[in-house]
């Protein structure tokens, strides 16, 4: 009996310890708070089901949760000296569980309201009407008028809702106020298109080396020279003069000196970098299929990374021109824009009066330099001067092929001579 009785003690023991420990298990469980979080939205995230407990549990968990209204100052900053403020914003509901933060969510229409507010209260500035305008030399433009600025609402919602979800316990907000810039209804576009210019037939942009991208004063002129250009309406037949539309390379109209180049060397000129324009509008009238009249590769290709050989256009004022014809038989629309280094221009009409048009450059031959050593007796002993670092020649042939209308032409463009100047060292050994 005794053997019977120990081994049926121990079992007993086991169950009371085990019932001990889920015990506690399931206490532990119903006192275990949610982790705060914040949800910009509104939308509060979903949490795990709750376990199971007696009346009194719940009774003692509703006692002891409660939710509250916590309000902050609001402040939307375009600069120092412009903020636009909302004080004690009732944005964001805490819910408490034993006198503890265990969640925070923001009120995601609150949010949308202010910020739908703010064009009101920024003091945006309205944008001047582009205008149209008859040239004396047959020509038409449109001119852009000045933009306007406004507030970027989605942009600044989504700055707002970043702060909210990084910085929920601060007492005060302040959020980057983002600003666009707008044409308005009265802009270059709508005009544009209430003129018919609906269709972009043709575009091509440069971008210049990182050693250009911060030339000031080459930026300078691409801005004056894509100025020139942007807007002009060039009729059917119409013959485009890049030297007349653009003028001459001087102070009075505002050229810097930059880059140009001379005798296979890159020199200061006025006027410098602006081939970079006569190059991108070179390319998209190709591209729109037009008549060219008259066009200059450069005399090296050295400096003129921007552009693929064979299909560039140097100018020069007097003795160096591009120009074409709109051979179209109908008017087209220039747009032109510059930045850090860079060009785009853009060719609208009201229809594409061709299917696809190819460039390709052929039959490209290098000409390397030689070196020339030379004796100068002025230098000293084993010292060596560079006169001229030499500069590689290229010969290359370009084409443009069009189908139109379902049939396909051929032309050659040019045939042009990348000029080769040779290394010359001085020495005197």
């Amino acid at each position: 009996m005794k053997k019977l009785i120990k081994p049926g003690l121990l079992i007993v023991g086991v169950i009371f310890i085990l019932s001990a420990i889920f015990a506690g298990i399931m206490y532990f469980q119903g006192q275990t708070p949610r982790l705060p979080r914040v949800t910009p939205g509104g939308q509060q995230a979903q949490q795990p089901p709750a376990t199971q407990g007696t009346a009194s549990d719940s009774i003692t968990a509703a006692a002891a949760t409660k939710v509250e209204e916590r309000t902050v100052d609001i402040s939307f900053v375009r600069d120092r000296a412009d903020a636009i403020e909302f004080t004690k914003v009732p944005l964001f509901k805490v819910t408490y569980q034993n006198e503890q933060p265990v969640e925070v969510i923001a009120d995601g229409d609150q949010i949308r309201q202010l910020v739908d507010r703010l064009p009101e209260l920024s003091g945006t500035k309205p944008a001047v009407a582009a205008k149209f305008e008859k040239q004396q030399d047959g020509f038409s433009r449109i001119i852009r008028g000045e933009p306007g600025y406004t507030v970027d609402k989605e942009k600044t919602l989504a700055a707002f809702e970043k702060k909210v979800t990084e910085d929920h316990n601060a007492q005060k907000l302040e959020i980057a106020l983002i600003m666009s810039k707008t044409e308005g209804v009265e802009g270059f576009a709508d005009k544009a298109k209430k003129m018919n210019f609906n269709q972009l037939i043709a575009s091509f942009s440069t971008v210049h080396d990182a050693d250009h991208i911060n030339d000031e004063n080459r930026n300078v002129n691409l801005r004056i020279a894509a100025d020139k250009l942007d807007g002009l309406i060039v009729p059917p037949g119409g013959k485009f003069s890049f030297n007349k539309v653009v003028g001459p390379r001087t102070e009075k109209f505002g050229f810097k000196k930059a880059g140009v180049i001379s005798q296979g060397r890159v020199i200061p000129g006025l006027g410098g970098g602006i081939c970079q324009v006569s190059t991108t509008l070179y390319r998209a009238v190709l591209m729109g299929g037009m008549k060219i009249d008259e066009r200059h590769n450069h005399s090296i290709y050295d400096g003129i990374n921007y552009a693929q050989r064979g299909f560039d256009a140097a100018v020069a004022w007097g003795y160096k021109d591009f120009r074409f014809t709109n051979s179209l038989d109908i008017p087209i629309l220039i747009a032109c824009s510059s930045g850090k280094g860079s060009v785009k221009l853009e060719i609208f009409a009201e229809k594409k009066p061709f299917e696809e048009i190819i460039l390709e450059a052929r039959n490209e031959q290098k000409h390397p330099f030689q070196i020339q050593k030379k004796t100068n007796a002025s230098l000293k002993k084993g010292e060596t001067k560079i006169v001229h670092p030499g500069v590689h020649g290229y010969s290359i042939e370009a084409f443009r092929r069009i189908t139109q209308s379902g049939k396909t032409r051929e032309e050659r463009l040019s045939k042009d001579r990348y000029l080769t100047f040779n290394r010359i060292e001085e020495s005197n050994n």
